[in-house]
């Protein structure tokens, strides 16, 4: 093998062979970085000391700069890109997200090493919390967010910040499918589609209307065959059997003792001795006044006796 077949450049973990980049660092959280840097937190992509920046510019790594990180204690393994070469020869700085899904503490030991992925079409994301829905665009959001990230690995628990509040996402789907269950979407046009949130509670299903013997709008119920009648229903039917109460239908009396006439206007009804609007009753009095008087005989009779004068 000639020397110009193989060349070597030096880093952090030792010799690497030309397009090949593959070291060990520290890792550490951005927020052990000064405060202007925190915003880092929210993004997908971590911090490389500047050697490193030099061992890549002397092999043929393709653009854009992509890395698989892995914890060979935990055998976790993710994937991201680089944002600046600006961290302390032999660390790497990394979103506490990220360290959270490798399993990694603070200054432990990382495996970076250079990749390359598809460009995606596809990702199917799930919230931890339903809350993150209740935003007013949570779609627009994602893909706002998403800007600050290079790669999507399949089942890992992303992080985003929107109006000062922290978001918990994890990558449920990608496409295409592929052996480093990642994709890079640097530049790519990406559908985002939502599963579910993992605090949302399955509502159970609700029984029949006909059944629990419901109402359907726009349809009269029906009786239910073999039910019983409530009590309700009882007091109502035997309140129709009741007698109700009915004006004037009382016979009247005079002080002679004749039959009495009823008003102008009213007629006595057959049925019950009481009155019909707008009927004049049959006459009970004979037509001559005098066969009254003589058939009446020792009736009551007005004005009939004698009088007296008070002069002598």
């Amino acid at each position: 093998m000639n020397l110009d077949e193989f060349i070597y450049a030096r880093g952090g973990g030792g010799m690497e062979p030309i397009g090949k980049f593959q070291q060990k660092f520290k890792a550490y959280p951005i927020s052990f970085l000064p405060k202007e840097k925190h915003y880092l937190e929210t993004g997908g992509k971590i911090l490389l000391p500047p050697s490193a920046l030099n061992t890549l510019s002397r092999l043929n790594i393709q653009y854009p700069m992509l890395f698989e990180i892995s914890n060979s204690l935990t055998k976790r393994a993710s994937h991201c890109g680089v944002l600046e070469f600006i961290a302390e020869e032999g660390v790497c700085y990394l979103p506490y997200w990220m360290m959270q899904n490798l399993l990694l503490k603070e200054g432990e030991f990382i495996d970076v090493k250079s990749a390359t992925l598809p460009t995606g079409t596809f990702v199917k994301i799930q919230p931890h919390s339903s809350s993150f829905l209740d935003i007013s665009n949570p779609k627009a959001v994602l893909e706002n967010s998403l800007r600050k990230f290079a790669t999507l690995t399949k089942n890992d628990e992303i992080m985003i910040d929107y109006n000062d509040k922290k978001y918990y996402l994890k990558v449920v789907e990608i496409k295409p499918n592929n052996a480093s269950n990642a994709i890079s979407i640097i530049e790519a046009d990406v559908s985002v589609d939502f599963a579910p949130p993992m605090d949302q509670k399955e509502e159970p299903q609700k029984p029949a209307a006909q059944g629990a013997g419901g109402f359907t709008f726009g349809t009269a119920s029906k009786p239910i065959p073999g039910k019983k009648k409530d009590d309700s229903d009882e007091e109502e039917d035997s309140s129709d059997d009741e007698p109700k109460f009915k004006a004037f239908v009382g016979t009247g009396a005079r002080l002679d003792g004749k039959a009495a006439t009823p008003p102008k206007g009213l007629g006595t009804s057959p049925a019950k001795g009481g009155f019909t609007f707008g009927k004049a009753p049959p006459s009970t009095s004979p037509p001559n006044s005098k066969t009254d008087s003589s058939n009446s005989g020792g009736s009551f009779k007005s004005f009939s006796g004698k009088g007296y004068s008070l002069k002598d």
